[in-house]
């Protein structure tokens, strides 16, 4: 089954343009508040170069805030961090955050910064951190509410209308100068906010091309091998699985069985890699479906599916973002799309769907079907069967990938269902 694949399979990808793309991700969590990450990093570079900070310092500052919350899936947990100055549960986004972090050794240092994120300024002094970690965790922590109280300001009405209430901003934040945050630090951000430039700037578009402008630095710069851009995927999958307590671990799975059933079909074992890489990420575009829709339990409405539908679009927007030469993203929102042209997102038909497409859209259904649900158990194999075959027989998927799975269904079956080792 070994099909000739015309496209340019290599990833180029460094640190910087990853950690870029992975707040853009981050972003769709927001739906109604987007780009916070953003936000917050950009308050971040500008209040360090008020401070008189290195250049590395507000560099390590500036991408520390984009991704501040990679331990935040659920839209209902972002709009929780919105209600108080203070919020009683964000130790749990942050925790999760963390241990995403430490899983993924390219971006690694992060981590400490990222656990102690909402940390008071009087608390953070008592924990095992270097002094360029409590710098960065304060500073961030500072960030992260002056945007909260932007956000409490501009509730309702224009944006731009922030600029009416620069004082009421400042005083916000001097009201908990050295208990919440760190005095210097906030007679630094107190200069900036009541400028209206500084609010102006606020544009995404601006903040990542100030990020793309800094000094060259080695470890942003530094080109991800595919080992990297594995770790990079792993890191998002687990925050995409996070979201919905029904397919925790499905898109790692689906990478597994994809990448095994690749080998089968005869693919290459560098394009295997890359197929495993796009398994991860096929539903990264969920991140921005709204939790109600992934936790319901029953049938979805015909308004409900077409919402959802939506998520292999927003897949392939955000690949092409971290993978913008590969054919990774086409991969990956193909997962949806069926050979008689039934499917979605484009109602693709077989001529246009190569190999490792028609694998992701076998392997997926199959993952999905063997997945715990609340209102029901892993199905049989029977079970399976008597579903996936007629989608077979009907020329809706692909005969020869779903013959490559039954050879070695019981193997399959047993990966797709045991329970998941990090």
């Amino acid at each position: 089954m070994n099909a000739f694949l015309p496209h340019d399979f290599k990833v180029y990808m460094d640190v910087r343009h990853a950690l870029l793309a992975v707040a853009t991700a981050l972003d769709f969590v927001g739906v109604d508040d987007l780009h916070h990450g953003h936000r917050v990093a950009y308050m971040a570079y500008e209040c360090a170069s008020v401070l008189g900070w290195p250049d590395e310092k507000k560099q390590f500052a500036y991408f520390a805030g984009l991704i501040h919350d990679c331990g935040v899936s659920s839209s209902e947990e972002h709009l929780r961090l919105l209600k108080l100055m203070q919020p009683e549960d964000a130790h749990c986004h942050s925790k999760r955050g963390y241990e995403a972090l430490l899983e993924c050794p390219i971006l690694d240092v992060f981590a400490p910064i990222v656990l102690y994120h909402h940390t008071p300024w009087l608390e953070l002094q008592s924990h095992d951190l270097s002094v360029f970690e409590r710098d960065i965790a304060a500073l961030i922590f500072l960030a992260d509410r002056t945007d909260f109280l932007r956000a409490r300001y501009t509730h309702g009405c224009h944006e731009e209308l922030i600029t009416l209430h620069e004082s009421m901003v400042a005083e916000n934040l001097l009201a908990h100068c050295g208990t919440l945050f760190e005095p210097e630090m906030v007679n630094a951000m107190c200069q900036l906010v009541k400028k209206d430039g500084f609010w102006y700037n606020m544009d995404a578009t601006h903040i990542e091309l100030l990020g793309l402008e800094f000094k060259a630095n080695h470890f942003y710069d530094k080109e991800l091998d595919i080992g990297g851009v594995k770790q990079l995927a792993r890191f998002l999958a687990r925050i995409v699985d996070a979201k919905s307590p029904f397919t925790f671990h499905h898109s790692e799975k689906v990478a597994l069985l994809a990448k095994l059933v690749a080998k089968d079909c005869g693919i290459s074992d560098t394009d295997a890699e890359l197929l495993y890489v796009a398994g991860l990420l096929h539903d990264v575009g969920k991140l921005k479906t709204p939790d109600l829709l992934l936790h319901k339990e029953g049938k979805l409405t015909k308004e409900e599916y077409s919402i959802v539908k939506r998520h292999t679009v927003d897949t392939e927007h955000t690949l092409h973002r971290f993978f913008p030469k590969s054919v990774i993203g086409e991969w990956a929102s193909n997962h949806h799309e069926r050979l008689d042209g039934s499917g979605y997102p484009f109602s693709k038909r077989q001529e246009q769907l190569d190999l490792p497409s028609r694998i992701l859209a076998v392997v997926d259904v199959f993952q999905a079907l063997t997945q715990k649900r609340p209102y029901r158990g892993s199905l049989s194999l029977s079970e399976i069967y008597d579903i996936m075959q007629p989608m077979v027989d009907k020329g809706q998927l692909d005969a020869g990938v779903y013959s490559i799975l039954l050879a070695d269904i019981d193997n399959f079956y047993h990966l797709s269902t045991q329970e998941f080792q990090t």
